[in-house]
């Protein structure tokens, strides 16, 4: 605990900002869960205050009697809570003064009992007040008690009920002037909570008070009745107004109910009453309608009523069309206005963004920007969100710089900026958007963790969570299934496994996206024990926690498991979409069930989507597996379209498949239609070039990959020494050896074993010593071949010291 609360100490740091690794140290985070609460609530700000300190003062009153008895058996009583008085060991001083309290309080019931007295004023500026309240009222019960003059008993009693009611009111006005003054800002929201303690005795009190301060804190409290006076009277209006719109909705519902004879003649009626013709209450009206039928005939109302075009009520038509999701009619009402404004053009082109037509809300926003059009918030929010879908990064940037120049910046709008550079991949543009952001919130920490894990970042993305747990923001759903998925991507099991504990601790709502991430984890780092216990215990699964656990299986080299719960999935009448579909084929492919993947097949064409790029590559790679070369050959022939996945696919399966003239033709074919091989494309057909002893072929491919990324791949370069080697070109085959940017084992094993073979043994020999100096282990294979090789070599000054592989690993 003590190493997670200091985590989180760490983490909340404003300096700490997620770095980048080049070679990505092994996510060695915990997350700080003594911040965690028991509900997804962000943690209060906590008090040590103690119980004495924090009740009221009326909570400390006693009775006399029972003072005088603590005094007696030599109870200390200190009086720091209430404030009267602080005893001595005999208890004498609390006897003086409670007999001072009790004279005071004897001279203001005498002071009350004057008719002309201004019993609020009085409570006000005696200073005494706050000491003997919680002795005054018990003090006039007790002397109510002791006489027996019933006209006196009487007004003693209605003297302490009255003042009590009077100094809980004065109490309140107090409470409502210090909330005041601690939020003044939040004027508006305190008056509409607490209209009814605004009352005539309140603003009254707050004029009395003026007069026992100091000039300075008169100005204050002046200032401070005229802010509650202004707000009090917004409020009033604005609640008559929604008693107005209460009685357009009442007529609105009578109109939409009638017949259309019926309507007609209400709107004219309503019409020749002047009722219908304010805009604020057709733009009422036009929010309540629930279809476009309603729409149209208020639509019609607005074209007969208003003999000129209403801005205000036109936007509140584009808005219900758009709502409606009717987008024509709604481009129809933009065209016909006479005068647009800047909530027009904002309401259409967010309007086309949702309807996925960028290029039309791009073409609008050119419109806007020639004439002259000033852009909201809004406006801007909706241009971001247009520019991170064309992922159009040099107008994005522009944007931004013109947000940085107005005055328009929010956290919305911070949101949008960091959402774009998120959405065009610029990780380290986002992160200065974020760092730049005067205020933050769930969102954008949301937004960050999520780039993060979509572009491969996946410490920096638990890192992220951690800071933004540490800063006391708590995740929500989507935060904490991006930042499982980091944790799945970079197999960080331990980070991964806090955070389940986490949810189950009720970080936030555990719900089926959750879930389906949990199990998607745990089969990444290869725990298909614990992803299937999740799945297991979900109550709730649809169709991505399936294929979740299918893809797993099938990953992890469990094809039969994969193939049962597909099965099972389909007995429950599960849908199955196209990643279900590749993940099983994955699994058919893996054991070589090729009875199964033919009935994956034959499902797939009955619902159409075997054209699917991705579904046809994974069905070339599934029939090669199987070695039923003719079928990969047809489904490749059929794909509308093939990639350079589909490609590679259908190569390595005929290198595989010692069908290596067929490789190389397909490789032909699928430069002269313009695909562009990957590592992997090149690594296949070099094997078939050497299979084939075809050097000519081979340099030609190598020529070829020379002039692209894939020259310092390490799989294309050991597959080029494997080349040389097997062609007889051992120079050619250390010269690429030499050049390579890394090597990893397969590059080793691959020259020492082009030596050995074509008779280098000296070289071998001096390449394994290399080989173990730069920390690579010599297989027995190896070690084999190469003692093999100087065997066969006469030159007895030849040093067979080599280390095997069990030799060094025990060394």
């Amino acid at each position: 605990m003590e190493l997670l609360l200091r985590t989180a100490l760490f983490h909340s740091s404003s300096s700490l900002q997620p770095r980048f690794h080049t070679h990505k140290p092994t996510p060695d985070l915990a997350l700080p869960f003594s911040l965690f609460a028991a509900n997804p609530l962000r943690l209060p700000c906590s008090t040590f205050a103690s119980k004495d300190q924090q009740h009221s003062l009326s909570a400390t009153a006693r009775d006399t009697r029972e003072v005088l008895n603590s005094i007696r058996k030599g109870v200390s009583c200190t009086g720091a809570s209430s404030g009267v008085c602080s005893c001595d060991d005999d208890g004498m001083g609390f006897l003086d003064n409670y007999e001072m309290i009790i004279r005071d309080c004897d001279k203001l019931i005498e002071a009350f009992m004057l008719d002309e007295t201004d019993w609020r004023k009085l409570l006000i500026f005696n200073k005494k007040w706050s000491n003997i309240r919680p002795h005054f009222f018990r003090h006039c019960q007790d002397k109510a008690d002791a006489i027996d003059n019933l006209v006196m008993k009487n007004k003693l009693l209605c003297l302490g009920k009255k003042l009590k009611e009077i100094d809980e009111e004065l109490q309140r006005h107090n409470e409502l002037i210090k909330m005041i003054k601690e939020n003044p800002s939040e004027i508006s929201e305190i008056v509409s909570r607490s209209r009814k303690d605004f009352t005539k005795e309140f603003f009254m009190h707050l004029h009395t008070i003026c007069d026992s301060y100091d000039l300075e804190t008169q100005n204050d409290l002046a200032k401070l009745w005229n802010m509650c006076l202004a707000a009090v009277e917004v409020h009033d209006s604005a609640m008559e107004s929604i008693e107005a719109l209460n009685a357009a909705e009442l007529n609105f519902q009578d109109i939409i109910k009638s017949p259309s004879d019926t309507s007609c003649w209400k709107i004219d009626n309503l019409a020749e009453k002047n009722q219908c013709f304010n805009p604020e209450v057709v733009a009422h009206w036009l929010r309540l309608c629930c279809n476009v039928e309603e729409v149209g005939r208020l639509h019609a109302m607005v074209l007969k009523c208003f003999r000129h075009s209403n801005t205000y009520v036109d936007n509140n038509l584009i808005c219900s069309y758009l709502r409606l999701n009717e987008l024509d009619q709604a481009r129809h009402v933009f065209d016909e206005m006479s005068r647009k404004n800047t909530v027009t053009w904002t309401a259409i082109i967010d309007g086309y963004l949702k309807f996925n037509l960028d290029d039309e809300a791009f073409k609008l926003f050119q419109d806007s920007v020639k004439l002259g059009v000033p852009a909201n918030s809004k406006m801007f929010v909706c241009i971001m969100n247009l520019c991170g879908k064309r992922v159009d990064l040099k107008l994005g940037k522009q944007i931004h710089a013109r947000i940085l120049k107005s005055r328009w910046r929010n956290l919305i709008v911070d949101n949008a900026i960091v959402h774009f550079y998120a959405k065009c991949g610029n990780i380290s543009s986002a992160f200065r958007a974020f760092d730049c952001m005067v205020e933050r919130d769930v969102i954008c920490w949301t937004t960050m963790i999520t780039a993060c894990s979509q572009q491969g970042f996946g410490y920096e993305a638990m890192l992220m969570l951690s800071q933004m747990l540490g800063d006391g923001f708590f995740p929500n759903e989507y935060t904490i299934c991006s930042a499982l998925k980091a944790c799945g991507e970079d197999k960080a099991l331990k980070f991964g496994t806090q955070l389940h504990g986490a949810i189950i601790k009720n970080i936030c709502k555990s719900d089926v996206f959750i879930g389906t991430s949990l199990v998607d984890m745990y089969a990444k780092c290869g725990l298909m024990v614990d992803s299937k216990k999740v799945f297991d215990g979900m109550r709730i699964r649809n169709t991505a926690t399936w294929t979740s656990i299918i893809s797993g299986y099938a990953r992890n080299g469990f094809g039969e498991e994969a193939i049962n719960f597909f099965r099972l999935m389909k007995s429950q009448r599960m849908y199955v979409n196209k990643l279900t579909v590749l993940s099983v084929l994955m699994a058919c492919g893996t054991i070589k069930a090729s009875v199964i993947g033919r009935e994956v097949h034959a499902q797939i064409i009955k619902r159409v989507i075997h054209t699917n790029m991705y579904i046809g590559s994974t069905l070339v790679w599934f029939y090669c597996k199987c070695k039923e070369y003719s079928y990969a050959f047809k489904v490749l022939q059929h794909m509308p379209f093939r990639d350079v996945v589909s490609w590679t696919a259908i190569i390595s399966g005929c290198a595989r498949l010692g069908l290596e003239l067929e490789a190389l033709e397909f490789l032909q074919e699928m430069m002269e239609e313009g695909v562009l091989p990957n590592s992997y494309t090149y690594s296949s057909a070099l094997k078939a070039c050497a299979k084939l002893e075809a050097p000519m072929l081979g340099r030609l491919i190598h020529s070829y990959a020379s002039k692209t990324p894939a020259s310092s791949n390490v799989f294309v370069n050991s597959a080029l020494i494997y080349m040389y080697s097997k062609c007889g070109y051992v120079a050619d085959a250390f010269q690429v050896f030499n050049n390579m940017p890394e090597r990893n084992l397969i590059s080793w094993e691959s020259m020492i074993l082009a030596y050995a073979r074509n008779g280098h043994a000296r070289e071998a020999l001096k390449l394994v010593h290399r080989m173990q100096a730069e920390g690579f282990v010599v297989d027995d294979y190896i070690h084999s071949t190469v003692v093999t090789a100087c065997g066969c070599v006469e030159d007895g000054d030849i040093n067979l010291n080599i280390e095997s592989s069990s030799h060094y690993l025990h060394s």
